[in-house]
């Protein structure tokens, strides 16, 4: 019986499995290894970690968890998960490994999906970027392009304004502001464009240009779009664990979900950055050992 799965081995679940794993508890790691920000050349906004590329952050996130005899790591992708007696988990992985568990960490991270936009994965992760706190500072005072396709643009333009007074909207054919909201947008110089995305064009990941259904074509340097995040994981419906409204999993600050022994943290419970993410990973790791200290010393008084 393994104290601890930790499912998905970003910056929740490393810091997770680190947390619980100094606790003295047996922890495995399981991930996937195909993180969302594979194509993000660099993170940033991390203390002492700015700049760096994701794929070494991970590996020096692993180097730190396997300096501990009590945490080990499989490479493969979690199949089912199924709650036996006693409040403990049976686990099952793509590559034939049956784990049972006393407690598990969802940190999966979610899959994102881009706006219908034709070449826009070439730019992705390069000069056009979804999160203005992340990459904000890197594409400042420049002409920028936000795609949006949703009512989520409002809440970004208004971040980007923060970074650069060159911005210009479209919404990729869509209609998604209000009349009021197009003022808004005009009294703000930001010029909106509702018309479809032909194609965007530029060299080696960097835009230079959109072209439009009307034949317009306009210049752009970088920019920003919304993405569609999907955290849909068959073993959350199957265990009852409570989701909110936009479908993320429902933790408290110390990563409990609403069933005993299953913890969530990181984008799984919602939208954030990467030092959040290593900081709610932590606080679910140290949960856990609070949670089992608590039964310790409740048995013994018994």
């Amino acid at each position: 019986m393994i104290d601890v799965v930790v499912i998905g081995g970003g910056p929740a679940g490393m810091s997770a499995a680190l947390v619980a794993g100094r606790g003295k508890k047996q922890v495995i790691l399981i991930d996937e290894e195909k993180p969302r920000n594979a194509v993000t050349h660099e993170t940033h906004a991390f203390l002492t970690r700015d700049g760096t590329k994701p794929e070494v952050f991970r590996e020096k996130g692993r180097r730190d968890l396997l300096k501990y005899p009590t945490i080990s790591i499989k490479n493969s992708k979690v199949l089912s998960i199924e709650k036996k007696a006693e409040d403990t988990f049976e686990i099952t992985t793509e590559s034939g490994d049956i784990i049972n568990a006393k407690n598990i960490v969802l940190a999966t991270g979610v899959t994102e999906t881009l706006p219908n936009v034709k070449g826009i994965e070439n730019y992705y992760g390069s000069s056009i970027f979804s999160c203005p706190f992340c990459d904000g500072w890197e594409m400042k005072d420049r002409p920028l392009i936000l795609i949006a396709e949703s009512v989520q643009a409002l809440h970004v333009l208004k971040l980007l304004k923060n970074w650069t007074d060159n911005l210009i909207v479209t919404t990729n054919g869509n209609k998604i502001f209000d009349t009021d909201q197009k003022k808004m947008l005009e009294i703000n110089n930001i010029r909106l464009i509702e018309e479809r995305i032909i194609e965007l064009k530029g060299i080696d990941g960097e835009l230079q240009s959109i072209f439009f259904e009307s034949g317009e074509k306009i210049n752009r340097s970088g920019g920003f779009c919304t993405t569609v995040l999907d955290n849909r994981l068959p073993f959350i419906a199957q265990l009852g664990i409570k989701v909110n409204e936009a479908g993320f999993v429902i933790a408290d600050v110390m990563g409990h979900t609403n069933i005993k022994g299953i913890y969530a943290a990181g984008e799984i419970t919602g939208p954030s950055q990467l030092i959040v993410s290593a900081s709610q990973g932590h606080m679910a790791g140290a949960g856990i050992i609070a949670d089992s200290c608590e039964e310790a010393f409740q048995s013994i008084q018994k």
